[in-house]
Parts: structure tokens; C-alpha cells; sequence
């Protein structure tokens, strides 16, 4: 072979390896095994995050105030979750900020044994949720206000994760919980009765938002854009494409059960936000919530949580038009 010829295919042999680059690892969290919190199942499993050159390696962190401590401990750069942890931490001086939100209503209902037919029948009783401080407790405590109870009324207890809340009513340690599917649709299917859909009340709430390190936000700023393009586009298909979101539902979730994998399916799929634009209203309905509480957010304007302006971006681009074509 001539020295051209060597030379030439050596050539093309650096360009293509140049041009190939290896995907940006990153870890991302998520919150649980209910319907809501699919958004990042979805990247993952349909290989959207491989799409935008990202390799994610997503862990299940139960609870806010644990996602907001990996995210500052820099062992995850993206957490996801409702927003009352980012918003406490953030207006208590961390530096975290609300960029996308996925699902913008409550997710749940409140289940109860047969016997308690109303909500004032809760008094005296004891109701599981997943903690003190969350958007469980916060559900819950708009919910007693609705129906006139107050929190002293019933029992609150700390109930774990869905599983273990929907064990806990099924054996007799608890009277009520809150639950989403597919869990709350075993307990309906078991006898138990739905006393309220959280998702029908009033009030606003971002339930799955995607929140960051302002720091990582202004120096990763080109990452975070294709992680929203990644999360944008799961939540097309969860929207859009029955068949590969059940795909995913039935593998993460561990369900054969076709039932209740199409209610749980029915349930989130048409309350999904595309664009996932943050509800400002339920930012500050969840601040003047705690504001009773926390001084820190008295008073303070929603705008100062929250960065949308990738968001802003990907719509100039029309880039979520491009999904819905």
C-alpha cells in the first residue's frame, strides 16, 4: 500500500473517532413506583436519554428532603420530585431551582376502610402517609381543611412508601391513606373505598418537578438542555403511545396484571403537562401554604424558585412542536 493511501485511510480512521464522543454520565433521581413518577422510567428504558447523548444512571430516592441532600452532596446533578422540598431548601439559602414539571396536580386520593363513608367519619382515626414536610402531608392537610377537620382531629402516621402504606391498610394498622395507582386500584379492587381525588381539589400543586443546583444550571447549562429534550419527549410518549408506556409500567412497576396497569395508565396519561411547563399558581399556593410555618417563604415571589428559560428556549426552537408533528 502507498504511503498516500496509508496516510488517507489513517485520515478517516481519526476523523471518525474524533467525531464519536463518548455520552455525558450524569445521575438522576425519582421518587417512587407510582404512575406519576414515569417520566424518567420512560428516558431511560426507551433509550431517550441515549438519544441526547446522556448516560443516566437513575436511582430511586424515597422522600424530598433525602433527594434534596444527594442533589447538594453533588451525588446526583438531577433530582425529581415535588416541589415542597426544593422549594424550603431554596428559600432556606441552598441552592436548588425548579426548571420543568412533569405532572402539575395532586396524584392522589385519600382510601379508607368501608365503614368510614365521609371524610368526617376520619375523626379518631389514623391516616399513613409517606412523611412530615412532603407533598403527602400537604395533600392531606389542604384536604382536612376542605372538609372542615382539623389535623388534631385524626391521626397522622408515617406509613413509608406506597407498598408499605397500602400493606399497613390492608392488615388493620391503619384506617386511611393516601395513595395513587396502580396501588390505590389494588385497594379499590380489594373493598376500600376512594374517599376523595386529591386531583380534583382546588388547589394547584406541582407534584413531579425537575429540579438542579443553580451552580450545575449555570456551568452544565448545554447538559441540562438535552436532559429537558430527553424528559420532554417521555412525556410525549407517555401521552401519546399506550403500548411503549405500558411496556415500561409493567416492567418497573412488576405488574402482570393488564387491569391495572390500563387504570393506571388512564389515570396519569392525560394529566401529564407537555411542554412540562411549572404551574406558577401551584408554586405559590404550596408557599402560601407553609408560609404558616416557614417565615422563610413568607411573602417571597414564585419567580425566584423557578427557571424556565430552557424551557423558553426549546419553544423558540420548536422543538416541542417538532414531538407533536
Amino acid at each position: 500500500m502507498k504511503m498516500t493511501q496509508l496516510f488517507a485511510i489513517l485520515s478517516l480512521l481519526w476523523a471518525f473517532c474524533g467525531g464519536v464522543q463518548a455520552a455525558d454520565k450524569i445521575v438522576a433521581d425519582f421518587g417512587g413506583l407510582s404512575g406519576f413518577q414515569s417520566t424518567t422510567w420512560v428516558a431511560k428504558d426507551l433509550r431517550i436519554f441515549e438519544k441526547y447523548g446522556l448516560d443516566v444512571d437513575l436511582v430511586m430516592i424515597t422522600g424530598g428532603a433525602r433527594s434534596v441532600a444527594t442533589l447538594l452532596s453533588g451525588s446526583s446533578q438531577f433530582a425529581t420530585g415535588s416541589a415542597t422540598a426544593p422549594l424550603l431548601a431554596s428559600a432556606r439559602g441552598s441552592d436548588t431551582i425548579i426548571i420543568a414539571a412533569s405532572y402539575n396536580k395532586f396524584p392522589y386520593s385519600i382510601i379508607s376502610k368501608a365503614d368510614i363513608r365521609s371524610p368526617k367519619d376520619l375523626r379518631g382515626k389514623r391516616i399513613g402517609i409517606l412523611n412530615f414536610g412532603g407533598s403527602n402531608d400537604l395533600a392531606l392537610q389542604l384536604a382536612l381543611k376542605e372538609w372542615g377537620l382539623k389535623q388534631q382531629e385524626v391521626n397522622v402516621m408515617i406509613g413509608g412508601d406506597a407498598p408499605t402504606r397500602l400493606a399497613a391498610l390492608t392488615t388493620g394498622r391503619i384506617d386511611a391513606a393516601i395513595l395513587s395507582p396502580p396501588h390505590l386500584t389494588k385497594a379499590v379492587k380489594a373493598g376500600y373505598r376512594v374517599l376523595a381525588d386529591m386531583g380534583e381539589m382546588r388547589a394547584n400543586f406541582s407534584q413531579s418537578t425537575v429540579y438542579v443546583r443553580g451552580s450545575y444550571l449555570r456551568e452544565k447549562r448545554e447538559i441540562v438542555k438535552r436532559f429537558l429534550k430527553a424528559y420532554s419527549e417521555a412525556i410525549h410518549v407517555l401521552k401519546t403511545d399506550r403500548e411503549r408506556s405500558l411496556k415500561v409500567f409493567t416492567r418497573r412497576m412488576r405488574l402482570e396484571d393488564q387491569e391495572i396497569l390500563d387504570a393506571t395508565y388512564d389515570y396519569f396519561a392525560p394529566r401529564f403537562s407537555f411542554p412540562p411547563r411549572v404551574n406558577m399558581s401551584g408554586i405559590k399556593d404550596t408557599l402560601d401554604f407553609y408560609a404558616e410555618r416557614s417565615p422563610e417563604v413568607k411573602n417571597r415571589n414564585p419567580q425566584d424558585f423557578v427557571d424556565q428559560t430552557i424551557l423558553d428556549e426549546l419553544e423558540r426552537e420548536r422543538f416541542f412542536k417538532g414531538l407533536g408533528s
